[in-house]
């Protein structure tokens, strides 16, 4: 047999029962391995304690490889090359699309960590009206999605969208949705008005069906970081909202923030979750959303624990991980490359995905919104005007970003925040790596424990 190395694309999670994951992130190949074979290929160590038969079905698979390394990377352009096209392919003839309303970017909450705090007030008062709404979508909605979709997500955003100035322009985004087919309205809220937009929220058609409501961790540490101007805690006035979304048979996506170095909060709240049974509830879901850096890179063993305790105890009670990397599932059980892979992080700079603001401007990107340097067109006078920024943003993919051509989760990962890496980075043609695989392999972990459960 040929000299034989392990693959510069192998990554690999203990399932915790003596066997191990192995995934391979150049052929898509996954495979359940004793541990104390993953920890002698993980390190590096030459193949050869292995008997014939198992070096040929791992190089057949794709976790040994005969290539050098340089040759493996060619074949790794090769596959994202093939990806791309397909991908690209499908975006074209998608009947699927995303329009984001940002209703206004004024709040009524004071997080220390907003990423719009640094907005002018000029910008953050402004509010979009009925009347606008409707000009919308006579004039430029049709110009946005010249090919109608038949299947249209419209997410309310902010700021705080469910303050009482945005009814308005609620109501009449609802009348639109309800006259159409294949619309559906989210909302992406901090809960504290729920009570005064009930009568919009529901799980009938022209109503809000899934409401998106964050929270930063346990009692302590939300009530700490999610407060009013006028300082009072909003912890539990959010988890009775919780519970009157359930009443009102929506459905909450409900997200938790991962601090570093706090994550004993989030393991906190999901206790306090599941003794209070949401956590489970057939009308919630849980994800998880890094705040700041997470990842193993910066990581203790004691708070890697706890991560990944708290994770899978989320998948188990609500049979599914709490990420938002769902096609690793069909990976697990069709092993094939039908499904494709991520070769872009988002859907920023798609034609299938607008962010809008009160003053007509568009965006790519949540957190770029209101800073006008990174508007990706404007809508005046009836017409939609394209900047170069929407193709910048188009064409940031694996090939594009040097880091990820030899990084061996790029596929699940897709290189990481486009917006994170430019401000953390100076160019959105760098990767944003840093919780990534450690939920890669958390998320890998949890689908197989629920496949195999049945």
């Amino acid at each position: 047999m040929r000299k034989l190395r392990v693959s510069s694309y192998l990554n690999h999670v203990d399932i915790g029962d003596g066997s191990s994951l192995l995934y391979n992130g150049l052929t898509l190949c996954i495979d359940l391995v004793p541990t104390q074979y993953m920890d002698r290929l993980s390190r590096g160590e030459n193949p050869s304690f292995l008997l014939m038969e198992e070096k040929e079905y791992l190089l057949k698979r794709g976790h040994l490889t005969a290539l050098s390394i340089n040759n493996e990377r060619k074949e790794f352009r090769k596959t994202v090359d093939a990806i791309l096209e397909r991908r690209n392919q499908l975006d074209r003839n998608s009947k699927a699309a995303t329009l984001c309303l940002l209703l206004t970017y004024d709040c009524n909450l004071a997080c220390s960590y907003c990423f719009q705090k640094s907005l002018p007030n000029t910008v953050r008062t402004a509010v979009m009206s009925g009347e606008f709404i409707d000009e919308f979508f006579t004039d430029y909605f049709p110009q946005l999605y010249p090919n109608v979709p038949e299947n249209l997500l419209i997410s309310l955003f902010g700021g705080e969208p469910l303050l009482a100035k945005n009814r308005e322009a609620i109501t009449r985004v609802l009348a639109y949705a309800k006259e159409h087919p294949g619309i559906r309205v989210s909302v992406s809220t901090n809960a504290t008005n729920i009570a005064g937009m009930a009568d919009l929220i529901g799980a009938e058609k022209g109503k809000i069906t899934n409401v998106h409501v964050t929270l930063d961790g346990d009692r302590v540490l939300h009530d700490e970081n999610r407060i009013p101007n006028s300082g009072k805690p909003t912890f539990d006035a959010m988890i009775a909202a919780i519970r009157q979304l359930i009443q009102l048979n929506a459905h909450i996506s409900l997200r938790v923030h991962i601090h570093p170095e706090r994550l004993e909060s989030a393991q906190n709240l999901v206790e306090y979750l599941d003794n209070e049974k949401i956590l489970g509830h057939s009308q919630v879901s849980v994800y998880f959303s890094p705040i700041n850096t997470f990842g193993s890179e910066n990581i203790s063993l004691a708070d890697a624990d706890i991560f990944n305790q708290t994770f899978q105890k989320v998948a188990f009670k609500t049979n599914y991980p709490p990420s938002n990397l769902a096609f690793i599932d069909n990976f697990l059980k069709m092993q094939d490359k039908k499904l494709l892979p991520k070769v872009r992080y988002c859907a920023a700079g798609s034609d299938n995905f607008y962010i809008v603001d009160p003053s007509g401007d568009l965006y790519a990107c949540y957190e770029e919104a209101g800073h006008k340097d990174r508007r990706i067109g404007t809508l005046r006078n009836g017409k939609v005007k394209i900047t170069a920024l929407k193709e910048k943003y188009s064409k940031r993919h694996l090939l594009k970003i040097t880091e990820c051509i030899r990084c061996s989760a790029a596929l699940f990962c897709g290189g990481g925040c486009p917006s994170e890496a430019r401000m953390q980075k100076g160019s959105m043609y760098q990767s944003y790596c840093h919780q990534n695989k450690e939920f890669i392999a958390q998320t890998m972990k949890a689908f197989f424990l629920l496949n195999r459960n049945g």
